[in-house]
C-alpha cells in the first residue's frame, strides 16, 4: 500500500562533527577537510542515535566531514546507497575560503569587523551569500519530499545548510540564519511537506537536538 502524497517526510537534519584542531580559526567554507578524533566520534554517536530508525535514504554533501557519519548511519543498511548532492555543501566563502581569521582580520580588518559584526553571514569576495545557498538548498528538501512522502531521510550536511532549513520552518529570512546554531555533531528532526496543488509548503520543526 502506498503511502498518501499529503504525508510529510521525516526529515533528520545532522550537523557534520568537529574538524581538525588546524582548521579552526580558519574560513574554510565548502573546502574538503577532515574531521578531529572528536568529530569522528560525534559522526558515530549520531549513527548510534539513528540506528533504529527505517530509513529510505540518507544523503550527504559528500565532504568527508559530512560522509563520514553518513558511511556509519548506513553500515548494516545495504539496501541504502551512497547519495551525494552537491546542493547541499557549506556556504562558498570565495577569496576568504583557507585564510586564518586573525591573517585577514590584519590584512583586512574593516571587513573583518563587518564580518565579525554580521555573525558570518557577510558575503566573502567572490563568495556566496546565505540566501543564495538558501536558493540551493531549500529545493533539495522539497525534492526529498516529493520523492519520500511519509518517509524518513538522513540528510548529513553542514551548519548553514541546517540554518537555511530552520529559518524556512521558523518562518525567518536568511538574514537572521546566523543567530540560530547547532552543534557539532547536532540533530534536528523536521517535517517537509510534499507538494501539493495550490498549497504553499510549510516545512515544521519537530525537535532541535538529540
Amino acid at each position: 500500500m502506498s503511502v498518501p502524497s499529503h504525508e510529510p517526510l521525516r526529515l533528520l537534519l545532522v550537523r557534520h562533527g568537529e574538524v581538525e584542531e588546524r582548521w579552526r580559526g580558519t574560513i574554510y567554507g565548502r573546502l574538503d577537510v577532515p574531521l578531529s578524533e572528536r568529530g569522528l566520534l560525534q559522526s558515530r554517536l549520531v549513527a548510534d542515535a539513528l540506528a533504529e530508525e527505517r530509513l529510505d535514504a540518507v544523503v550527504s554533501s559528500g565532504l568527508q566531514r559530512a560522509e563520514a557519519a553518513a558511511a556509519l548511519i548506513r553500515a548494516g543498511r545495504p539496501d541504502l546507497e551512497r547519495l551525494d548532492e552537491p546542493r547541499l555543501t557549506e556556504l562558498d566563502r570565495g577569496l576568504w575560503a583557507g585564510r586564518r581569521i586573525e591573517d585577514l582580520a590584519l590584512d583586512e580588518p574593516a571587513a573583518m569587523e563587518r564580518w565579525r559584526a554580521s555573525r558570518g553571514a557577510m558575503q566573502a569576495p567572490g563568495g556566496e551569500a546565505p540566501r543564495d545557498l538558501a536558493a540551493r538548498t531549500l529545493p533539495v528538501f522539497d525534492g526529498l519530499a516529493d520523492r519520500y512522502p511519509g518517509g524518513t531521510v538522513a540528510v548529513v550536511a553542514h551548519l548553514w545548510v541546517v540554518r537555511s532549513a530552520l529559518t524556512a520552518c521558523l518562518g525567518l529570512p536568511m538574514a537572521a540564519a546566523a543567530r540560530i546554531g547547532l552543534p557539532p555533531g547536532g540533530l534536528c528532526e523536521l517535517a517537509w511537506p510534499s507538494a501539493e496543488v495550490g498549497v504553499e509548503r510549510a516545512p515544521r520543526l519537530v525537535r532541535l537536538g538529540a
